[in-house]
């Protein structure tokens, strides 16, 4: 195998890796948010924010939540959105520079 196909492999990898984690890091964040405002099935609003190709259901969970103040917040479920949102940036970084380095692998 070539060089410039191994690079592109692994960025691939990369990028993948990082896509994943971030759908999972909005699921927990979309899981918390919904406890949090006490809408019925935070699961199930979990699994539809982070389903979808054009983020259909994030753009229905942030529509719909507006109903729903927040109730309590606890000091444990905050750092825990904390950890969530720096975990999410972090893979959103590894997905770019996945894709970043696997579109320069491809033209060079």
């Amino acid at each position: 195998m070539e060089v410039k196909s191994i690079l592109a492999i692994i960025c691939a990898a990369i990028a993948l890796v990082g896509g994943i984690e971030t759908v999972y890091q909005i699921y927990q964040l979309t899981v918390i948010d919904a406890t949090i405002r006490g809408l019925k099935h935070p699961k199930l609003w979990g699994l539809l924010a982070s389903n979808g190709n054009n983020s259909s259901g994030l753009l229905l969970y942030l529509i719909g939540r507006r109903n729903y103040p927040i109730n309590s917040i606890d000091s444990n479920q905050k750092t825990k959105m904390i950890q969530r949102k720096k975990a999410a940036g972090i893979s959103l970084c590894f997905m770019v520079v996945g894709i970043l380095g696997l579109i320069l692998s491809i033209s060079l």
